[in-house]
């Protein structure tokens, strides 16, 4: 247990109250022999996550559906957040054969290199950008937006890429959740009710999903090492969870995916006053937020990443 806790506080996605709440959850008390720890540990985890697996499936199946229509020939996920919609892409991809060059970028706040260290391919590799869209859970953006700037090229310029977010806090990137729960906004608002609030959650627990592995750099390339035993035991469950749900099929439509969506705000916005609700969650709270140093709003202009300035009618035409 202290391995696990010590994992999530080292990966710095949950604040400590959040982290208290998830151990707390998932721990029973009494001895017994490791293996029933583990298993119990692991079904009170994925029994919490499960209703929020069609939204992640959907947002997978979207991003590669657009891509297809927008002619974009590459799929960048950034990982690890996205490692588990990135297997999805793949498995969904698969099956008719679209033909997107579907990668996983280890780029994040802690790690930064040069392209072919971001993109793993090696000190001999070379990673040749083409028409692309970066894959994240979201947030503010800060990340996908030096990513972009690192794969600027005459054949692919920056402002020519996109970029797809689970969950936004930027008015210039689109997020999935925020145009699910946009009807709902509009209702709950003028009602009391903070729906945003529940859409930075949504990405809380996205991004809390324990990692089968953690990142070394090893200066030229970026290594990938197991982490303590409860965490990859429960990535490995989540993962498979995730893939059980594709192989069952059919996928939810948008509609549904809305539905899903609004009945998971329902249950966040009353777990404090319904006992059954709250234990449900993993925890119940989003995390504190800042906004990061580099956002520049005194510089916010009209630009923004596709498919947001296409929705807001900021590009020409």
């Amino acid at each position: 247990m202290d391995q696990f806790t010590a994992t999530m506080c080292s990966e710095g996605d949950l604040c400590d109250e959040q982290i208290e709440q998830v151990c707390s959850t998932i721990f029973s008390p009494g001895d017994r022999p490791l293996e029933v720890w583990l298993a119990d540990a692991m079904e009170r985890f994925v029994w919490r996550i499960r209703p929020w697996i069609p939204l992640w499936v959907s947002f997978a199946h979207w991003s590669v559906r657009w891509c297809v229509h927008r002619e974009r020939q590459q799929l960048i996920f950034l990982a690890r957040d996205m490692l588990s919609t990135y297997l999805t892409a793949r498995r969904l991809d698969s099956r008719v054969g679209t033909g997107l060059d579907i990668r996983l970028a280890h780029a994040s706040r802690n790690h930064h290199g040069s392209v072919s260290k971001i993109m793993g391919t090696g000190s001999t590799g070379h990673f040749v950008p083409k028409p692309f869209a970066v894959v994240d859970s979201g947030c503010y953006g800060t990340v996908v937006s030096r990513l972009v700037e690192d794969l600027d090229s005459p054949a692919t310029p920056a402002e020519h890429a996109a970029c797809l977010f689970f969950f936004s806090r930027n008015p210039r990137i689109f997020g999935f959740l925020n145009y699910l729960l946009s009807p709902s906004i509009l209702e709950a608002d003028i009602l009391g009710h903070d729906v945003a609030d529940f859409v930075i959650y949504a990405g809380d627990l996205l991004e809390a999903l324990p990692k089968p592995y953690r990142v070394v750099d090893h200066g030229d390339i970026f290594a990938g090492e197991i982490q303590d035993l409860l965490t990859f035991c429960l990535s490995m469950a989540v993962l498979k969870e995730v893939d059980d749900y594709v192989d069952a099929g059919p996928l939810a439509s948008i509609s549904q995916t809305q539905r899903r969506a609004l009945e998971l705000y329902n249950v966040y916005a009353y777990a404090g006053s319904n006992r059954a609700l709250g234990d449900s969650l993993l925890f119940h709270a989003p995390a504190p937020q800042q906004l990061p140093a580099s956002y520049g709003f005194d510089d916010l202009d009209f630009h923004s990443f596709p498919p947001q300035n296409e929705i807001f009618g900021s590009v020409p035409g």
